[in-house]
């Protein structure tokens, strides 16, 4: 377009055409020449070139008409400066007749495909400044250009010194770099006009263009004076106005919200990973909106025809282009060229030919020829061609050489991201020069006189927040984004652009990066803060001057009934947040930006104090994680307060910030030991939180939360506050459908709830047991009693109904298991009413044990099976067993004769014992087995005892006493064998085997025959035989307690375990002695009598000689009344060796 041989000084004229947004080109809708890329092979060398087409506003593309030879171009066209249908809005930027380019136009095209930016593209600039750099070493023009870095992406754009420095000296805003140009480089600069000639070429070659798409090859009426000074002067008076460089930056003052504006790769950010939203910006910020205002004024917009992202050799670029594109027919897409005949194409017009044509893809070039505006002749030329023109002979590796040696330099010189470099080569010299004018700029009295500080700065900041948007990013980029976030800060001076300062970096390790988001919050506060102009209204607060986390004692809230006033008020004012109530002490603007930004500030700190409150309550620093959780919620509440439209996901985040409050209160409830130390976490303050909680103050009283934050010295309020947390949590998701849409969350909630449900019912109950304790005097149950157990009995169905309805079955039995155990307090409370000798098993007992055995058979119902959980069903399993056993032997102990008849309570009692039995597992090996064999023993030695008091009172009915001697026999004999598998229990087993022997001494009472009473005195002899096991193990007892030191004061007593009881030992013992001396008299009494009336028996001589010596030699030892209980055993073991040996039995 004209000749180059200023090297392409000239910058390609902008479209008047407004963009609305990004439009993408699919392959099958681009109007560009192979949209996809192409390697093309020019001259021998092979240079890689592939050019894909990224946005279009260029219309279908229409075939140039062949103008007819001695066309005069002087002469000025029909539709010359006329908008056409074939060109649509692009028109006048396709033909080169629109405004000048702006001089941020790199920023417009970065704005735009921000995804590109920082990462995936090495350079972003026009079209031009590429072939002016590509063509230095060839070119003695003066090449001017501001550099900026964005992570590994340069931006390259146009500095127009003579513009900047006429601008200068009307407003004096570049004085700085005036100065330092006139000092170093050029003292006596003075601004060049253009040529009347340039002028000249760019008129024809519109001309040109315009005849091209006409067709008719015919001159027209000349368009009005006006537009021909228009069209004369266009570019004159656009080159002087100093309007397209624009001032130092000023923020409007309020932020754009147009939806419309570009958010590419964004994602919807989900709540599960709270502590990724500590840093990330929530989706309800538009980020991408927060400078549009700004970028408009500016003229900081994309106004290229095309965007291409061209790819050359190794390097990727995104290029904007103007460049006029024809097509159709045999050429479907060929650059059209006006050339001067008298002046032959020399190198930089090739190369700019060349690189114009590989940029756009375009495979041939269209060359007319005219002389004097006269159109000559036309050639077609291909584009590979173009490096071996006549007069034009260039290497295209040099070019690639030079290229890749171009970008080295400028990624190894321009490494500070945010500073503007500036790219300088004088005219006609061979040196290039780079200066880092932020430098310079900050040596100024202004140093934010850069007018690239605010572009820059916009930049940076989306890259950032771009990479913030993208979820599967997120946390791999962190430190890029903290890079980015940091330097789009120190850019910005905060008394004039508070906005950007309102965000804030990231780091990795989770307290630090909290509380750098909490410098970073605080800082945007303050930034916020001074600019609402309304100070007189603001309530009086010193910031030095700490605000107290207030501490009150349970007795001046009015407990558990002034919670639920405060619950109430609580629900009423999340009704009412649904409906967008506003209410601001600060008197912002709802709309406006301190508006937006403070939200979401507010909003990033509640996030990042409850991120300290879970570490905290991690390390069981249960106080320090109260006082956060407190700051969390007080954040919250004053976001309430300025919320125009709650958002779900603040919703959800509330509900987690109360549960976790709910989880902290139950632990400082149950470590009440180090209530000392967890008060002195609460009531310390950093001054950083300080500042915030004053600015929270400006907007809301922050007392929203005031109930479920306070940290109290009563155990009952507590545990109430903790649950009322939970409950505010579960009513919050019963809000916009959170509860279906965060299912885990809703189950967690529940599973707290009936957790605490569970706690404050034992609380209740221990409360209650602990009263029936005191109580002894008293015959009857106490009102106080009545009111625990009500509350107790009301917690744990509330909470078995929480369980349920998440189908948590393993839970909801340990509730009704506790409800059970409620039952039997309740029945013990009315068993010590009445006098003790009087006292009988009561119809009120009898309804509670029968109320907690349905609560345990639910428990187990509930389970299913043992295999669901088997600790939990084993436990289940015991209670109900201790239950009906409980229950057995009071009615045993204290049978209702006033009510029952004597064989009803027996048959009752035998049911229950059989029950328990039932539920008594014996044979799986656990750490309660030994438990259940002694219960089990237990229950077999009470019901032989009941049916061997029932033989000895009943008379009459013959077969029911054998059934009676039957039964006591069988669970005589089963309470010893489990009794023996015991090691703890021989004092149990020695009276059971005494009960035996005492069962068969009444039915030797019953014999008539001497032979029928010799054997059962042989069973019974047998049976004293057997007892050697228990003796062997009191032994064993009393040489263990013997040989421990008599200093051992810290043990426990002997009487602590049944074994070691010597009053039972010497008791028994006795009652054994006896009982063995009046077996052996019996059985000599009955060999004496046998041998005078029968033959002589030899075995039974030899039986009562040996019953004489042993009856002999136990009345020796009971007549020693100062024997030692160690010794009196040891007698009678080797008595009953003897006895073992040959005494005794009868054959």
């Amino acid at each position: 377009m004209g000749d180059s041989k200023e090297g392409g000084a000239e910058s390609p004229p902008a479209g008047a055409a407004a963009r609305e947004g990004l439009s993408l080109l699919s392959q099958g809708e681009s109007e560009e020449p192979s949209a996809q890329g192409s390697a093309l092979f020019l001259g021998g060398n092979e240079v890689k070139s592939r050019a894909v087409v990224k946005y279009s506003s260029a219309p279908p593309r229409t075939a140039f008409a062949r103008l007819e030879e001695k066309t005069d171009l002087k002469l000025p066209p029909a539709n010359w400066l006329r908008e056409s249908a074939k060109l649509g809005p692009a028109g006048t930027t396709i033909l080169g007749n629109s405004k000048k380019s702006k001089p941020f136009s790199s920023f417009g095209m970065a704005y735009d495909f921000i995804d590109s930016v920082g990462n995936d593209v090495d350079v972003v600039s026009d079209s031009e400044n590429i072939k002016k750099l590509l063509k230095i070493p060839y070119s003695k023009s003066h090449v001017s250009m501001a550099v900026h870095r964005i992570g590994r992406t340069l931006l390259l754009d146009e500095l127009d010194i003579q513009e900047l420095f006429m601008r200068s000296s009307q407003t004096g805003d570049w004085t700085w770099l005036k100065e330092f140009y006139q000092r170093l480089i050029d003292q006596k600069w003075q601004r060049k006009k253009k040529s009347k000639e340039h002028w000249y070429q760019k008129a024809i070659l519109s001309k040109f263009l315009y005849y091209s798409i006409n067709g008719d090859g015919a001159a027209q009426p000349v368009p009005s004076a006006a537009e021909q000074q228009e069209s004369s002067s266009s570019d004159q008076t656009n080159d002087s106005d100093g309007a397209s460089w624009p001032a130092p930056f000023e923020m409007p003052s309020s932020v754009s919200e147009d939806p419309s504006a570009s958010s590419q790769g964004s994602e919807p950010l989900e709540p599960s990973y709270i502590l990724g939203h500590v840093a990330s910006a929530p989706k309800e910020q538009n980020l991408t909106t927060l400078f549009n205002d700004g970028e408009n004024s500016q003229g900081l917009k994309n106004d290229f025809v095309r965007n291409i992202l061209w790819t050359f050799e190794d390097i990727h670029m995104l290029v904007g282009s103007n460049m006029p594109i024809f097509g159709g027919g045999r050429y479907p897409a060929v650059s059209l060229r006006l050339r001067d005949n008298n002046k032959p194409i020399n190198v930089l017009t090739g190369i700019d030919y060349w690189l114009d044509n590989l940029i756009c893809n375009v495979p041939e070039l269209v060359m007319c020829f005219h002389v004097n505006g006269i159109v000559q002749k036309y050639e077609m030329i291909k584009t590979e061609e173009i490096p071996n023109l006549e007069n034009s002979n260039f290497s295209t590796k040099v070019i690639k050489d030079i290229a890749q040696n171009i970008l080295s330099f400028l990624k190894s010189n321009c490494t500070k991201e945010g500073h503007t470099y500036w790219l300088f080569k004088a005219s006609g010299s061979d040196i290039v020069k780079l200066y880092d004018l932020t430098t310079l700029c900050e040596e100024t009295e202004d140093k934010y006189q850069n007018p690239f500080t605010m572009p820059v700065a916009i930049l940076l900041y989306k890259v950032a927040c771009n990479m913030m948007m993208k979820k599967n990013q997120n946390k791999k980029h962190y430190g890029t984004i903290r890079t980015l976030l940091l330097n789009c800060v120190k850019l910005l001076d905060k008394s004039r652009h508070p906005q950007p300062s309102c965000t804030f970096p990231v780091c990795h390790d989770t307290e630090e990066r909290c509380r750098l988001v909490l410098s970073y919050v605080l800082e945007g506060l303050k930034s916020v803060d001074s600019s609402i102009k309304k100070e007189s209204d603001l309530p009086a607060a010193d910031p030095n001057t700490p605000i107290p986390l207030k501490y009150e004692d349970e007795s001046t809230r009015g407990g558990p009934e002034g919670l639920e006033k405060q619950m109430a008020l609580f629900l009423d004012k999340m009704g009412s947040l649904q409906k967008g109530n506003y209410s601001s002490q600060s008197g912002m603007i709802p709309g406006s930006w301190q508006h937006k930004m403070k939200l979401q500030l507010i909003l990033k700190s509640s996030k990042a104090y409850y991120v300290l409150s879970d570490a905290a309550m991690s390390l069981q620093k249960y106080g320090r994680a109260l006082r956060y959780i407190k700051l969390a919620l007080q954040s919250h509440d004053t976001y309430c307060c300025l919320c125009t439209n709650m958002l779900s996901e603040v919703l959800l985040f509330l509900s987690q910030y109360l549960t976790l409050c709910g989880d902290i209160q139950l632990m400082l409830a149950q470590n009440a030991n180090n209530r000392a130390a967890h008060l002195e976490e609460f009531n310390y303050q950093t001054k950083e939180d300080q500042e915030i909680l004053h600015s929270l103050h400006r907007e809301s009283s922050c007392q929203g939360f005031a109930w479920a934050t306070d940290l109290s010295t009563d155990l009952e309020s507590q545990l109430s506050v903790s649950c009322k947390c939970y409950e505010a949590a579960n009513e919050i998701l019963q809000f916009s459908d959170l509860k279906s849409q965060n299912p885990e969350h809703y189950v967690q909630v529940l599973k707290r709830m009936g957790n605490i449900r569970n706690e404050i019912g034992v609380f209740y109950m221990n409360q209650a047991a602990a009263l029936q304790s005191e109580r002894v005097v008293s015959k009857s149950v106490s009102t106080a009693e009545q009111q625990l157990w009500k509350k107790s009995f009301s917690c744990f169905e509330k909470g078995i109904h929480n369980f349920e309805s998440i189908d948590d079955a393993t839970n909801a039995a340990l509730l009704l298991c506790n409800t059970g155990r409620l039952m039997r307090i309740c029945a013990q409370a009315h068993c010590g009413a009445g006098d003790e000798f009087k006292r009988e098993f009561s119809p009120e007992e009898g309804l509670y044990y029968n109320k907690a055995v349905d609560y345990y058979l639910k428990a187990l119902r509930s389970l299913g099976t043992r295999d669901i959980h088997p600790a939990v069903w084993d436990s289940v399993n015991w209670e109900l067993s201790t239950t009906y056993f409980t229950m057995a032997t009071l009615q045993q102990d204290y049978a209702p004769l006033s009510r029952k008849a004597q064989e009803q309570i027996e048959k009752e009692v035998s049911e229950a014992m059989m029950k328990s039995l039932k539920h008594c597992d014996v044979d799986s090996v656990s750490a309660r087995q030994p438990l259940c064999q002694y219960r089990a023993a237990t229950i077999h030695h009470r019901l032989a005892s009941m049916y061997h008091s029932c033989l000895r009172n009943q008379v009459g009915d013959e077969h029911l006493r054998k059934q009676h001697r039957v039964l006591a026999d069988l669970h005589y004999s089963k309470a010893v064998k489990l009794f023996q598998l015991l090691r703890d229990a021989p004092c149990e087993l020695l009276r059971v085997q005494l009960e035996r022997v005492a069962f068969a001494e009444f039915q030797m009472t019953s014999q008539n025959s001497n032979v029928g009473k010799l054997k059962t005195l042989s069973g019974a002899l047998d049976i004293m035989v057997r007892t050697k096991h228990a003796f062997q193990l009191i032994r064993k007892e009393l040489v263990e307690e013997f040989d421990q030191p008599k200093s051992d004061e810290s043990t426990p007593a002997a009487d602590s375990s049944p074994s070691l009881n010597r009053e039972e030992v010497v008791k028994l013992l006795s009652i054994f002695e006896s009982r063995l001396s009046f077996l052996l008299l019996q059985s000599i009494k009955l060999l004496s009598s046998t041998k005078k009336k029968t033959s002589s028996n030899t075995e039974d001589d030899a039986v009562l000689k040996t019953n004489k010596q042993i009856y002999s030699q136990l009345l020796r030892a009971t007549a020693n009344k100062n024997a030692a209980l160690l010794e009196r055993i040891d007698v009678l073991v080797h008595l009953l060796d003897q006895l073992a040996r040959g005494g005794g039995r009868v054959q």
